[in-house]
């Protein structure tokens, strides 16, 4: 999402700007533009400094969870606005979470990578929509993916736990696809949920202004994750 907005219309040294006021030493913002299923789309990675904190075992190290979380934010230079989603969105991933493993939400450990990957890709997607600014945001309905993933929980059904909560808490209009990969991660349920005003199937014919793709690591076969930015009629 992050490779798809700074395709679209968000500026590298903005977005990273904003990244930079959560005062976090621990990683650098890449992006690189790349050819996804014939199309160009731009990938946004985040590199950690320290590779070891990738390795770390779940609930059993030095993580940040979700009070230490929100005090990061809180206490950063983010305007309100920035803040505001990027705790709705760990708010809805945290709850899952915690239903998923049985904790306090409070307690709930963001172990992938660190913790900081689930932050710069939940604070950096807040401040991109910040940037657009959008009246709505309208979002197709979500393949899952099937099959099995390994995490550092060990190896997990797709949908992952975290992900068919959320799905289940929000009502996100999913289907599973004939892609045998996990397709949806609980940090892109949590965004999804967080900003769609509304689910739609519907082709945009007219009004469109920019279109932005991004694409991850992860090779699904699929097209990139392409944002429209566009005006109604």
């Amino acid at each position: 999402m992050l490779g798809a907005f700074l395709d679209l219309c968000v500026p590298p040294t903005y977005l990273k700007e904003r990244l930079s006021l959560l005062h976090l030493d621990e990683f650098t913002l890449t992006a690189e533009r790349i050819s996804v299923s014939g199309r160009e789309a731009v990938s946004a990675d985040v590199v950690l400094r320290n590779p070891a904190d990738i390795g770390r075992d779940p609930y059993g190290g030095r993580y940040r969870n979700y009070r230490d979380i929100k005090t990061l934010i809180g206490g950063s230079g983010l305007n309100d606005r920035e803040k505001d989603l990027s705790l709705k969105i760990f708010g809805i991933k945290a709850e899952a979470e915690a239903r998923v493993h049985g904790v306090d939400i409070d307690e709930v450990q963001f172990h992938e990578a660190g913790a900081v990957d689930s932050v710069v890709d939940i604070v950096g997607a807040a401040v991109c929509f910040g940037y657009v600014n959008a009246d709505k945001v309208i979002s197709r309905h979500v393949p899952t993916g099937y099959g099995t993933v390994k995490c550092a929980c060990g190896i997990l059904p797709v949908p992952a736990p975290a992900v068919k909560q959320i799905l289940d808490d929000t009502g996100i209009p999913s289907y599973t696809s004939d892609v045998k990969k996990e397709l949806l991660t609980p940090t892109g349920a949590s965004i999804i949920a967080a900003v769609a005003d509304e689910f739609a199937c519907r082709d945009i014919e007219n009004g469109i202004i920019e279109r932005g793709r991004g694409a991850g690591k992860r090779d699904t076969g699929l097209p990139p994750l392409e944002l429209i930015l566009y005006e109604e009629e």
